[in-house]
């Protein structure tokens, strides 16, 4: 959501050592200070269940989402808090229609948080543990662990346990991993669990085939390509 553009936060009197610690940690993660400071006000001065509507937002990115649909409805919501704020009626919710009035907002947000975790739970379903991993590729549990820790593997945490999906593993190339993965996951800028929804949703511009049955057939450019044209790099 982008309200802070049209309406901007209110910058908090910051003492010199504690905008130097922002500007570290945005060289250090690629951030921008800025949006540091919002995060940082944000985590300070909104309420519980403010912050659960940003929490919302992170787990449809989270879930892999698509970009048009969490754009419907960050619109919706712009428009209630644009109502709120210019105060025109009574009831200045009421005036929001377009794309989303604010119930729906809200009920769509709900919905694609109950969504999100379905998500996670089918992508777990075809996934396996490290050391049926291994036998599978033939590589140490050590050497797969390191490339996850690497973010060149998807993996799903379950209590105390990663779990590796399926899907992304070839016993019959060198290495047993799919080629061209890490280069995917990187160009999308997704969270794990986002990166294997993306992958394994079946996509209009893959002729509907998710994108890695294309990997499994060596078609690693086309794939490649659609993951940096719609990649979720900010």
């Amino acid at each position: 959501m982008t309200t802070h553009q049209n309406h901007p936060v209110p910058r908090r009197s910051t003492d010199l050592s504690e905008s130097g610690r922002l500007l570290e940690a945005a060289v250090r993660s690629g951030i921008s200070q800025r949006r540091l400071e919002i995060a940082v006000h944000a985590a300070q001065v909104l309420s519980r269940a403010e912050f659960e509507v940003v929490e919302g937002l992170l787990a449809l990115t989270t879930a892999g989402v698509a970009p048009e649909r969490r754009s419907a409805l960050c619109q919706g919501l712009v428009h209630a808090i644009e109502s709120l704020q210019e105060a025109e009626s009574e009831d200045p919710l009421a005036q929001v229609d377009d794309p989303l009035d604010p119930r729906e907002a809200l009920e769509a947000l709900y919905h694609s948080t109950e969504e999100s975790r379905a998500v996670r739970e089918q992508l777990l379903r075809d996934s396996i543990s490290v050391a049926e991993a291994a036998e599978l590729t033939g590589r140490s549990r050590q050497a797969l662990e390191r490339q996850r820790r690497a973010g060149r593997l998807l993996a799903l945490r379950r209590r105390n346990q990663w779990r590796y999906p399926r899907w992304q593993f070839d016993p019959d190339i060198p290495g047993g991993v799919l080629s061209g993965l890490s280069e995917i996951v990187e160009s999308l800028g997704l969270s794990p669990v986002g990166a294997a929804y993306w992958l394994s949703q079946p996509r209009e511009e893959l002729d509907d085939k998710p994108p890695f049955v294309l990997l499994h057939q060596r078609r690693t450019d086309q794939v490649l390509a659609l993951a940096r044209e719609q990649g979720h790099m900010p």
